[in-house]
């Protein structure tokens, strides 16, 4: 198979739709089972959010879970990782509530992070009216949504918000990308993922360069990360940013934070998608239900 071009050479219209169009062909796992969805309209910062709400099997109230899809800040949406939201909800025992929040470069930072602190504050004000547990609460992500996941810990911790329980990090770099880690070096050209596709993400995600060091774009550069809740961190080998997303949690680690770290052998960035065929795939997707399951107590 030809590898995917470079994103900087196409058109943004375009690769959204075809990110939109290969990721909705991937089939969940079939023994990732809900119960049932059903897509929302919340209030905003700026303008209504919309999300899906994912019910597991059996009888709540459920432990809940708020999760941030991947796709560099610029693409994806709630059907473009509805797998992963599927194989967590199931796997985790867990009310899923998936946002579609803003994307760049039409909406740039922080409106990323700020539709999905509001997004956790309505469903620890809601959740009972979802049959879910306000007490237990996470939040997950993938890509970049694992970087707005790790940012939402240290905003709650902050600003008094909701108390979490855990979060899960699936190859978020957590920190403005470095072209001189071993892994950016060696993946420099991919697979799947390059360090020039990192670089144009960021590009569009940022207005301005300073921004990097706002830990709600690089929770790798909050003055402390003490208190936070236990982290997963699951990050594949063959990715350019791997290097940034391990040094994250050994950073969570010197801070304190409880962290369960696995690096996933011959993975490229992007594979959780891949859980209803790829081993490695249903792999961390399992473990990070496994977490989930523990840090909810159940």
């Amino acid at each position: 198979m030809p590898e995917w071009p470079g994103v900087r050479a196409v058109p943004l219209d375009l690769l959204r739709q075809s990110v939109r169009d290969s990721s909705i062909a991937i089939p969940p796992a079939a023994d990732a089972i809900v119960a049932r969805t059903e897509d929302r309209l919340i209030s905003g910062p700026d303008r209504d959010i919309g999300i899906r709400c994912y019910w597991p099997m059996g009888e709540g109230p459920f432990p809940m879970t708020v999760y941030m899809h991947g796709g560099g800040y610029v693409v994806g949406d709630l059907d473009t990782q509805d797998m992963i939201a599927r194989a967590l909800c199931a796997w985790g025992q867990t009310l899923v509530v998936s946002v579609d929040y803003r994307l760049a470069p039409e909406h740039r930072f922080p409106a990323g992070p700020e539709d999905s602190y509001a997004a956790l504050e309505w469903a620890a004000a809601h959740g009972r009216s979802l049959d879910g547990d306000p007490a237990r609460i996470a939040v997950a992500g993938d890509s970049a949504g694992a970087n707005y996941a790790c940012a939402l810990a240290l905003m709650a911790r902050d600003r008094g918000g909701p108390p979490l329980r855990g979060v899960v990090n699936i190859y978020g770099s957590c920190n403005y990308p470095s072209d001189d880690t071993p892994s950016a070096r060696e993946f420099v050209d991919g697979p799947i993922l390059r360090g020039d596709d990192v670089t144009w993400f960021w590009e569009q995600y940022l207005a301005d360069p300073a921004e990097r060091d706002d830990y709600r774009a690089s929770p790798f550069r909050a003055a402390s990360h003490a208190g936070l809740p236990p982290h997963f961190v699951g990050t594949a080998e063959c990715d350019p940013t791997r290097d940034d997303a391990e040094a994250y949690a050994a950073k969570l680690g010197d801070a304190g934070v409880p962290v369960t770290m696995r690096r996933y052998a011959g993975m490229v960035h992007g594979f959780a998608s891949w859980v209803g065929f790829l081993p490695g795939a249903r792999a961390v997707m399992q473990d990070a239900g496994a977490f989930l399951k523990t840090v909810f107590g159940q």
